[in-house]
């Protein structure tokens, strides 16, 4: 929850790796934007958040990491939320990405951040089936905080498409599994 001292650290880590034009793209510099990005998202910096994910797009299609590239897509569907077009198409082409290259943890976070795209337009039919795929594999990452994220999505999508026993099971285990970890400022990383 420290976002600003979180900022800190990856500056300081781009300023390590060099960001003249003479700096070599590298994937770990992809991945550093891609993190500043989601930090400027979480703080509600909405134009440093864009900004940050339009340079690590380039900065992963110059690397040619595939994974980079995923992480970089997915963080501009999250931050073109206003044009939700523009933000499947980003999602999905994360999405793609990252199941080619077998990288669950962008795997999850697209397939749920499409998920919400989709259904943000009412297409439920088509965010439902996301929202479990991402649970489904969220197993495989050990992260318990997310998991009990995804099954709260995906208790407010079936609460949407009106298979209300459904969602409350997924809302009980998400709360259960919320007050297992504690509170934001209580937690430590994983």
């Amino acid at each position: 929850g420290q976002l600003a001292l979180a900022d800190r650290h990856l500056a300081i880590a781009l300023s390590v790796l060099g960001d003249g034009p003479e700096r070599e793209a590298t994937a770990l510099h992809a991945r550093i934007l891609i993190d500043r990005g989601l930090v400027a998202h979480r703080r509600g910096q909405v134009e440093d958040a864009a900004s940050l994910a339009r340079a690590a797009l380039l900065a992963a299609s110059d690397s040619r990491d595939l994974s980079a590239l995923a992480g970089a897509h997915n963080l501009l569907g999250v931050v073109s939320k206003r044009d939700l077009s523009s933000a499947r198409h980003h999602l999905e082409r994360a999405l793609a990405l990252a199941r080619r290259q077998h990288d669950v943890s962008v795997e999850v976070a697209a397939a749920n951040n499409l998920a919400q795209a989709h259904a943000a337009t009412g297409a439920l039919d088509r965010a439902l089936p996301l929202a479990e795929s991402a649970l489904a594999r969220v197993g495989q990452l050990a992260d318990r905080h997310r998991e009990a994220a995804l099954r709260n999505n995906l208790a407010g999508l079936l609460r949407a498409a009106g298979r209300n026993e459904e969602a409350m099971l997924h809302l009980k285990c998400a709360v259960t599994l919320f007050a297992e970890i504690g509170e934001p400022d209580e937690r430590a990383p994983e």
